[in-house]
């Protein structure tokens, strides 16, 4: 009987404390597959094993877990309450700062924290009936405790393999890190991110070689008076023509369009930038364009801003603080978004602007503040600052483009209607979206004209983060024949390009070529007469020989593509994989 006794609380009590441990902060049998919950039980089994053997007691090992997971449940029950997300394996190097502004918070817990504290309360009573104890057989607990650690290791190694997100289903979109908590079990999903925490270092690395190669390279000073720089970087801003032709009743970017068959000369660049990502993952292109970094030095599915990104980035925004720029972040959604309430002042913005700082009575489109009310907030910002005697800085993060684009929202009609094959069906979500991206074109022909009659010199700079997800493409892949599902590797690699815009109120040295994000930050810094610092000049060297280097190609300048064995054994190439790397872990 004891026995039986012993079995049932060794198995049941971690798998209640797992349940109790995520009801925390949501309800696990509404949101956790049951393969998932039976995984983690599984994990919790393992740590009470890890434990038992350690101690070699269960009532001992039992109560430490319940000591355990009751207080990281309240922990994760208050990140979530205050921050709107989960404790994050990143997120540790920052316990320091977050402890200096944890006074200001209400800790009164609700009652689904008082349930949980009881419910642990009562399993740490209950395990006083555990009596199973390894006596006097220091061998046996050693290898069981190795043991047992070493599985939770391989525990760790599985649920980061594709193979387990394909059969269990995980959910692993980082831009919602308590939606992949809620889906996978906190505990797992903590695991599964660990992957995500260390950056490889380059090969040859030290502290002395990356500031050895940044000596080679100068600062240029800023011109006495440098022109106002406006960036937009445009949620979902493409053009689909870059797939295939396609025929539709009206132009769905004119502004644009126009300005692209002017082609570059006076006060406009327009080109192709190649970015590292498709359909989501926003705030990786923007880390490339404010920092000069690139993704492809970055392990996959990184997400910087929540990962790398802390104290000593010395990105654009706090290079033109220091030459006396006003910096402004601007993004008309909840500032929890990736971070960007922590991450903006990082990077040297002075001020940030989110959804609740915008006009409540802003334009919007299908319940997004849209990219006109986005141009007009700029206007409002640029006109506070005029008198400041200070240069301005904006940068705005659009969200009127973003998905879903297969539901009507009611308030905003379709205006694009593709024509041709009639064989092509269910367009309506490309029509939308290309309403959306006519709706912006619009918005920056807004801003530009407001700023053609402004007598301080203003560069405005426009370009996509992404393109959309599939969805929105297929049926332009359908009217060239292509299969959505076997694409060649140059159909793949024109899913990364969007147009950028880069428009001047006086005359630039325009180019107009291809280039990659983590470049076009130096052009913006070189027509408005800002300067550059010693990294940028290094960047701008590398991209007269490689001018497209992203995650998903490079390109020499006579435009043949780099095989990786070339990357690898470029020494320019690896010289700025070091410099990054300096930048983003040891500055």
């Amino acid at each position: 009987m004891d026995r039986l006794k012993n079995v049932i609380l060794y198995f049941v009590l971690p798998g209640a404390m797992m349940y109790l441990f995520e009801a925390y902060t949501h309800n696990p049998f509404k949101r956790m597959y049951p393969g998932i919950q039976l995984l983690n039980i599984f994990l919790f089994i393992l740590i009470n094993t890890f434990f038992f053997f350690l101690t070699g007691r269960l009532k001992v090992s039992l109560r430490i877990m319940a000591i355990l997971f009751g207080v990281l449940g309240l922990a994760e029950y208050y990140l979530v309450e205050f921050r709107g997300v989960t404790l994050l394996p990143w997120d540790i190097g920052s316990l320091a700062t977050a402890a200096e502004v944890a006074g200001g918070y209400d800790y009164v817990p609700g009652m689904r924290a008082i349930l949980c504290i009881i419910g642990f309360v009562i399993i740490f009573i209950i395990s006083g009936a555990a009596d199973l104890k390894i006596n006097r057989k220091a061998a046996l607990r050693c290898a069981g405790t190795v043991t047992s650690a070493f599985l939770i290791c391989l525990y760790t190694c599985f649920v980061q393999t594709d193979f387990a997100v394909d059969t269990f289903g995980f959910y692993t979109k980082l831009f919602t890190p308590t939606a992949i908590s809620e889906r996978d079990g906190t505990l797992t999903a903590f695991l599964m991110e660990l992957q995500y925490v260390k950056i490889q270092k380059p090969e040859g690395y030290s502290d002395e070689k990356a500031e050895e190669l940044l000596e080679g390279y100068e600062a240029s000073a800023p011109d006495e008076k440098p022109a106002n720089i406006i960036v937009i970087m445009n949620e979902a801003f493409s053009d689909p023509a870059v797939l295939g032709d396609f025929m539709t009743n009206e132009d769905y970017m004119p502004f644009v369009h126009g300005l692209q068959k002017e082609g570059s000369a006076g006060n406009v660049e327009t080109g192709r930038l190649n970015v590292s990502i498709v359909g989501g993952n926003t705030p990786n292109t923007e880390f490339e364009f404010l920092t000069g970094d690139t993704l492809a030095f970055l392990p996959e599915g990184s997400i910087p801003y929540q990962q790398y990104v802390h104290e000593g980035i010395y990105a654009m925004p706090a290079y033109l603080k220091d030459q006396g720029y006003s910096t402004i972040g601007m993004h008309p959604y909840y500032s929890a978004g990736w971070e960007r309430e922590r991450v903006y002042p990082e990077l040297g913005f002075e001020k940030s602007m989110f959804i609740e700082d915008f006009d409540p009575n802003a334009h919007t489109v299908r319940g997004y503040i849209s990219d006109m009310a986005c141009s007009e907030q700029i206007i409002k910002e640029y006109e506070k600052n005029k008198d400041s005697g200070r240069p301005f800085f904006a940068f705005c993060v659009t969200m009127q483009n973003h998905s879903p684009y297969d539901k009507d929202s009611g308030d905003m009609p379709i205006d694009i209607d593709i024509s041709g094959d009639d064989k092509i069906k269910n367009t309506e979500t490309t029509e939308r979206y290309l309403t959306l991206i006519k709706k912006s074109d619009e918005a920056l022909k807004y801003l530009t004209e407001y700023f053609s009659d402004i007598d301080d010199r203003t560069l405005i700079v426009m370009f996509g983060d992404h393109q959309p997800s599939d969805s929105v493409v297929r049926p332009i892949w359908e009217m060239q024949g292509v299969d959505s599902r076997a694409l060649s590797e140059e159909d793949v690699e024109k899913r990364y390009l969007v147009p950028y815009v880069i428009w001047a109120n006086y005359d630039i040295d325009a180019s107009g070529d291809e280039t990659s994000a983590n470049y076009l930050g130096n052009r913006v810094l070189k027509y408005a007469g800002a300067g550059t610092y010693p990294y940028r000049s290094f960047l701008e060297e590398l991209s007269a020989k490689y001018p497209v280097l992203s995650a998903v190609r490079t390109l020499d300048e006579s435009g043949r593509e780099l095989s990786d064995k070339e990357i690898k054994e470029d020494e320019m190439i690896s010289a700025y994989r070091i410099l990054q790397y300096h930048e983003l872990t040891d500055r």
